[in-house]
């Protein structure tokens, strides 16, 4: 199952609004995401806070006596260096590409089952055969995506200003009004964000899958090679394609863990140390309800680039996104990627890879 990404809270100063001020301020992300969970970056809930001042010393006080939008870069930076590799074998995996051997082995009800490798074991066969750097496949474009959607939403937020509120003050239980008004704010920066990242999103996806067929095609740091080859293969459009999945994806998850975390409140003690544990577990529920998304995503973005990864044997050729989640959902498929331990070779293979037992 996938995990969460971390989730941060950023209150304002006004006191009228209390009871609500931290409800829907969480914008949790991915890719993906791109890589799905975990990947995505948090968008503030208002202008006035894009980053947040911490009064903490050491590693985080360096970053605050820079220039704020420098600060989240540089940390958005690291964090993205570090993950990668794993978003990278996820981002594998969700094409279908399984290029070791499944395994018997029983579950823990003691079910006889097929299993592939854990993500180790993935990582492990991709730096045997493209070294330390191949796990780094796709970085530069996937950084620029996370980027560009990261300072896009923020420079939309404060274009809309500051969201006008009034609670009374004896107001204890948070609202469904303010809820809701928060929820729509935040799908529309954040639906500017993945309109204008989608380009670098799509180049990363295929760079990453010119593993599968070793393919040269897609750079993964010139962009202006990339911008080339897809327009003369794909015309506009190969820009955007796996848009609308993926939109589907960010906004369903800003939805249902802004549902999910005022529902708490309203019926569990709503403490501010209450609060970061409401959200993770709402993120948590969010991105396992919305993962599909995440595998269409995957699948349709390098479905008809020419690349091995979108062509049989290791995936079909779709009309659409609404025809690879059928498709997929038929072959039980729409879940593949989702666990990096105890993974499942649930509906049909996709490889024929040879069984062994454990």
């Amino acid at each position: 199952m996938t995990t969460p990404p971390p989730v941060s809270t950023t209150r304002p100063s006004d006191g009228s609004l209390s009871s609500d001020d931290a409800e829907t301020g969480t914008n949790v992300s991915s890719t993906s995401s791109l890589f799905h969970s975990a990947e995505r970056l948090i968008t503030p809930s208002s202008a006035e806070t894009t980053v947040p001042e911490q009064t903490t010393g050491g590693f985080s006080g360096t970053f605050n006596s820079m220039n704020p939008t420098l600060a989240v870069l540089k940390v958005t930076a690291l964090q993205q260096a570090v993950g990668h590799p794993v978003a990278y074998a996820r981002v594998l995996m969700q094409m279908g590409y399984e290029p070791l051997p499944a395994y018997r082995g029983k579950t823990l009800f003691g079910k006889e089952s097929l299993f592939y490798p854990n993500v180790f074991r993935y990582l492990q066969y991709v730096y045997n055969i493209d070294g330390c750097t191949g796990l780094y496949r796709g970085f530069g474009c996937a950084l620029l995506s996370k980027m560009v959607c990261w300072y896009t939403t923020t420079k939309v937020e404060e274009l809309l200003g500051p969201v006008e509120l009034t609670v009374p003050n004896d107001e204890t239980k948070p609202r469904w009004d303010i809820c809701i008004k928060k929820t729509l704010r935040e799908v529309r920066c954040q639906s500017w964000g993945i309109l204008l990242s989608h380009p670098f999103q799509v180049m990363a996806i295929r760079s990453m899958g010119q593993f599968v067929g070793r393919e040269k095609i897609y750079s993964s740091i010139n962009i202006f090679q990339n911008f080339q080859e897809i327009y003369n293969h794909q015309g506009i459009g190969g820009f955007f394609v796996g848009l609308i999945p993926r939109w589907l994806l960010e906004i369903a998850t800003i939805v249902i863990s802004n549902m999910i975390v005022h529902m708490l409140k309203s019926q569990l003690p709503s403490q501010t140390e209450m609060i970061p544990l409401y959200e993770y577990v709402a993120a948590f529920v969010a991105q396992t309800f919305t993962y599909p998304l995440s595998v269409v995503t995957t699948v349709t973005a390098v479905n008809g680039s020419g690349l091995r990864a979108g062509r049989l044997p290791i995936s079909p050729i779709y009309a659409n996104w609404q025809d690879a989640y059928k498709q997929l959902g038929k072959a039980e498929q729409l879940k593949r990627g989702s666990s990096f331990f105890n993974r499942a070779a649930i509906g049909i293979p996709t490889t024929g890879a040879l069984l062994r037992h454990a």
